[in-house]
Order: C-alpha cells, then structure tokens, then sequence
C-alpha cells in the first residue's frame, strides 16, 4: 500500500488527470484544490441563458478541442465521454484576408487571392526552398522570424506568418525562437512545393497540420471532459485558492477558510510567475529574477448569440491583416448544433493584448471595436442580431518562446523539484501545448509521484 500527501492545485485537465490516474494506482493520499466552483480552469464552458427562447447558449472559454493522436488519450477521452462525442470531425478552417476567404493553411492555399499575391507567394517560397538546399548550417538558435523566411519565402511571410504571428504573440517574430515548433512540427505546416503551386492552381482540399480532425461533446461543450474526470476522483474541493507555500515546512495555506495543509509532493498548474512571485515564500532572488523574465501574452474572449441559424464561416476563421481586431474568430455550432438554441447561431473572438494592458475601459473599446471589425468583415449583418454576449479575460494565454525562455524556465524547474514541487500543464510547464498533452502529462506525473511514495 502506497502512502504519501500529494497535494494537486488546480482541477484544470492537467490536475485533474493527475488526481485520475492517482486514484486508479489506489492507496495514495492525495487532494485536489481548485479556485473556481467548478472544475475546468480554462478547458471550461459557461451557459448563458437568453430570455425568451427558453433555453441557454452554451460558451466554451476559446476553441477548446481534442485532436488525439495517442491511442490511450483516445480510448480514454471517449471512454469518459461515455458516447457524448463526436469523433473524427474534418476540420474546416480558413484564413480572411484581401477580403477574400482561403483554406488553411495559407502557404498551401492561395487560390483565389489577387494574382500578385499569389504569384509573390509561390515565387517566393520557390526560391526559399533552392536557398534552404544551397546555404550553411541552420543556426543553433535560429529566429522565428528567419526561419519563417527560410521555410515560406518573402511572400507568404509578409501576407501571412509576419502579420498574424506578431498579433497572436504580441510581439514581432524577430523576437521568438523556434523551441515551441520543435516540440510538434506540424504547428506550422510545411507543404511541399508541389503542394504550394497545386494550392496555387486550384481550390484542393488536402489538411495539413496536427489538428486535421478532432473530436468533441455533442452535448454541454467542452465543460462535459472535465466532469467526466470529476466523477472519477475524491477529495476535490472547490472555491479554495492557494494563497501561500511554505517549502521549507512543506506547508500550504489557502484562502477563505484559513486551510493549512502539509504535503510530501505537490503539483501545481498554477502560472509559474504566479506561483514564484505571489505564493511561495521566501524565494530565492535568482529565482524571482527568472520568473519576472518569463514573458506572455493576455486574450480577451468575447462570445455572442446570434439570432441567426447560419452564421458559417467552416469551424474557425484566422485574421493576419491589422485592421481587424481580432486574429481568430470560431463558430460552435459547427463543432455541435446543440451549442445554441433552435434558429440562433454562436461565435468566439479572440483578441490577444500584452498583460496588464485590459483595463475596464480598454475592454469596452475592444469589443465594441471587434463589434464593428464582425460586421466590416461580413461575419455580422448588425449589431441587432446579438442576443447575448459573454465576456472573459485570460490574463496567462500563450507562452512567449524568446531567447530568455528555456534558461529562466529550467532555472526555476529545477528550483522547484529540489522541493518536492512538480509545476506541469500549459502556464505550470510554461509551454505551448494541446488539451491531449495536459492528459498525458498529469498521467506522466502521477506515475513519477507513485514511484516515490
């Protein structure tokens, strides 16, 4: 029989893997705590009721869907989904720019742009791939920048990669390396040339990409994954936000209640900055140091019902061009028709900004400027048609992969393990990652904790 206090904070996917697969080993203490009152973090769904149709709209906070590739993240996702799934969806997402809709990815799939375009896209590319083959090594620590110039050429760098990069990270791409595309390639698709001219061409219908189908609950939103997990595992509890670590005792407190709990082990997705700047005591100055150097960016998700049946734009849209808001807009009634009620439709915007920037004030701006950008774009007819909005701020949203990162990271990571503290999911690890990585992870580390208890 396995003994030990394992304490897990936050019931996110990652936590609440990591409690599953705990409670399946059998015979170890472990709790799980979660500052919400339901159990999701960021892979959640609110249900937002309009009066006078009688039922809800259901929002996901952002696009949440799984792309699975590994069998058992696979067989275990639709084993607790329990037939509340749709599996095997073909993705359908497009790219908006010149006022004209195109397939993704847009270096496959430039049919239809204005003949210029196209013409410096192909080109461009062409010749990138001969200089590829022709020049020096790559260097070790090569900018994304550069390497979307090495592997897409001048022309889709500037209609595309440059513009739509530097608005979801919120900096230029001169300012990030390749680390988070190394970890899955197919981020970034790289068609072959053949394939760029065919996309050229003619409208073909070829997915490229990691994320060429997916799956998703027919009914209640991506909210049904993380209860499935729920009824699975003990000794959750709600409303109880980690307000401090003492690691030197290997205690934590909490707030509201005044809760103070020892532990052996203790998992946290907490925001890494979080957790080193605002909860552990005591710190060591190199550490707090590498924490304030850990950059990312904030999003604002803006979620409306339409009083319309069709709004359909495929599964998602990208927008690289400034004069939109937003850069990615998402339609859930095409993930399920039960997202919304009878003869209404929904979408999910997403306006990234630098933390610390959404200000009450600046909040109202952007919507009512991603308001107009809908309608400029012919998403919304007017403003007439929303029935509802549901607003929400994601301070930690992607991981800025610059040159400080993985020194900084590793610097911290290993601080923290020397302490018997396993920081793992997207903001604990500090990582850009999928909803099927989070499962996987908390199993890996549930099965590091059974190794030493």
């Amino acid at each position: 029989m396995m003994t030990g206090k394992v304490l897990i904070i936050g019931a996110g996917l990652t936590g609440l893997s990591t409690a599953f697969h705990l409670e399946k080993m059998g015979g170890i203490d472990y709790s799980i705590y979660e500052k919400r009152d339901k159990v999701g973090g960021l892979c959640r769904s609110e249900y937002i009721e309009c009066p006078g149709l009688g039922s809800k709209f259901t929002f996901d906070i952002l696009g949440h869907l799984l792309h699975l590739k590994q069998q058992y993240a696979k067989h275990l996702v639709r084993e607790l989904l329990q037939g509340n799934i749709k599996a095997d969806i073909p993705r359908d997402a497009r790219i908006y720019s010149k006022g004209i809709y195109t397939r993704y990815p847009f270096q496959a799939n430039t049919y239809g742009l204005p003949k210029e375009v196209v013409k410096e896209c192909v080109f461009g590319l062409i010749d990138a791939k001969y200089r590829s083959r022709h020049s020096a090594k790559v260097p070790h620590k090569e900018s994304f920048y550069h390497w979307i110039l090495r592997n897409f050429g001048e022309g889709i760098a500037r209609h595309f990669m440059f513009p739509y990069n530097q608005k979801i990270w919120t900096v230029h791409p001169r300012e990030l390396t390749c680390e988070w595309i190394k970890v899955n390639p197919k981020y970034v698709p790289s068609p072959t040339i053949h394939e760029v001219v065919r996309g050229a061409l003619i409208d073909h219908r070829k997915r490229f990409g990691y994320n060429v189908r997916f799956d998703y609950p027919r009914r209640g939103g991506i909210q049904k994954l993380p209860d499935a997990f729920e009824k699975k595992i003990k000794n959750l509890k709600l409303n109880t936000s980690l307000s401090g670590l003492d690691i030197r005792k290997k205690v934590a407190c909490f707030k509201g209640e005044k809760l103070k709990r020892d532990f052996r082990f203790l998992v946290s997705t907490v925001p890494l900055p979080e957790l080193i700047l605002n909860i552990i005591d005591n710190v060591p100055e190199k550490i707090s140091k590498a924490a304030l150097r850990l950059k990312h960016t904030s999003v604002l998700n803006l979620n409306l019902g339409i009083k319309r049946e069709n709004v359909d734009h495929g599964h998602w849209v990208y927008f690289p061009e400034r004069r939109y808001i937003f850069y990615r807009v998402g339609f859930p009634k095409k993930f399920s028709h039960n997202m919304c009620p009878a003869g209404t439709s929904s979408l999910y915007v997403e306006i990234a900004c630098k933390p610390g920037q959404m200000t009450p004030k600046r909040e109202r701006e952007l919507i009512a400027r991603a308001k107009k950008d809908l309608i400029k774009a012919g998403i919304l007819r007017t403003e007439r048609e929303i029935l509802v909005e549901h607003r929400e701020q994601i301070p930690y949203a992607y991981v800025i992969y610059d040159k400080e990162r993985d020194r900084n990271f590793e610097m911290i990571k290993e601080y923290l393990e020397r302490k018997g503290i396993y920081s793992v999911g997207r903001y604990g690890d500090w990582k850009y990652s999928t909803m099927e990585e989070a499962i996987l992870e908390g199993k890996e580390v549930a099965e590091k904790l059974a190794s030493q208890l």
